[in-house]
């Protein structure tokens, strides 16, 4: 009684977590592919198992149809679910980079993984004004105080006399 009471709470999304951790990878890649294809058989035979043993798993429990339903309403929960289960073997694959005979590949690798650890190494780089000077920086208020007075000279007498005057 208290189990049914549990699963009454148990949220779509939770279930759908829950499901796609029992599963196998091939039931995960059959479910990914069923998404797409008009009947079971055509899934199976798209990723290379026999329509039987998608009759098998159900007939063992595994519940594909349920599960199927689950991914249609959330299926950002399963990508996530298989993502996390192949990061082990992205970072396998990424470090046995590490061992390549191909120099180039091996210093790729090598740096990724430090950059993931450490992060980049700081890039310093000089900025200079024309000819290799120091770059002047002007007051902010000292420019605009110019750019007004030029404004004034071409607008002339008769044209407006304060700033508060040129904004409105």
């Amino acid at each position: 009684m208290m189990d049914e009471v549990k699963e009454k709470q148990e949220t779509p999304s939770f279930k759908l977590e829950r499901m796609l951790d029992a599963l196998t990878f091939n039931q995960l890649r059959f479910l990914t592919e069923r998404q797409y294809c008009g009947s079971d058989k055509e899934a199976a035979e798209a990723i290379g198992l026999k329509a039987d043993t998608i009759y098998q798993w159900k007939h063992k429990g595994v519940p594909i149809d349920e599960t199927l339903k689950l991914i249609e309403f959330d299926g950002l929960i399963t990508a996530r679910n298989i993502r996390r289960r192949s990061l082990v073997k992205a970072m396998m694959t990424k470090v046995a980079g590490l061992d390549s005979n191909d120099d180039p590949v091996r210093q790729k690798v090598a740096t990724e993984i430090i950059e993931w650890e450490m992060g980049k190494a700081t890039n310093r780089t000089e900025v200079g004004g024309p000819d290799g000077e120091p770059i002047q920086v002007e007051d902010v208020n000292e420019t605009r105080q110019r750019l007004l007075e030029s404004v004034q000279k071409i607008v002339g007498e008769d044209g407006p006399g304060s700033e508060e005057e040129m904004v409105h």
